[in-house]
């Protein structure tokens, strides 16, 4: 049951972290995370996060009768809680900031992450800009 929890927190940190960078950005804290987004592709952002979700979830279901693996478990339900939480405050507070005004102060910020979505990347395909 933790397995399972774990990945559909997983599933939904996703889910919100896709939306809110291919809409207003985020401030990424996470540089492995940052480093998978600097490839402006949702779906690489994707396969990575799954495949950890997956190495680590099965890690945990492989040893599941070791004690360790159900402290780790209950261990990554806790920090995956808690990022829930903290999703709900950020998606609370983003409600009350001008979008505007924080996308031109995070220009500056390294771990500002922006990403186009997949209508964008395919309207700019084809298209052919001469100097």
């Amino acid at each position: 049951m933790l397995a399972i929890a774990i990945a559909i927190m997983s599933a939904f940190d996703l889910y919100l972290t896709i939306l809110y960078i291919t809409h207003t950005g985020m401030n990424e804290m996470n540089p492995l995370a940052r480093a998978m987004m600097e490839y402006q592709s949702p779906a690489i952002l994707a396969l990575w996060k799954g495949c950890t979700v997956l190495l680590s979830v099965g890690i945990l279901l492989i040893i599941r009768k070791q004690r360790s693996a159900e402290l780790g478990a209950w261990v990554g339900c806790l920090v995956m809680g808690w990022l829930m939480i903290h999703w709900g405050s950020f998606i609370h507070n983003s409600k009350e900031v001008d979008i505007d005004t924080l996308i031109a102060q995070s220009k500056d910020n390294p771990s500002w992450i922006t990403m186009p979505t997949q209508a964008q990347v395919l309207e700019g395909v084809g298209t052919t800009v001469i100097d």
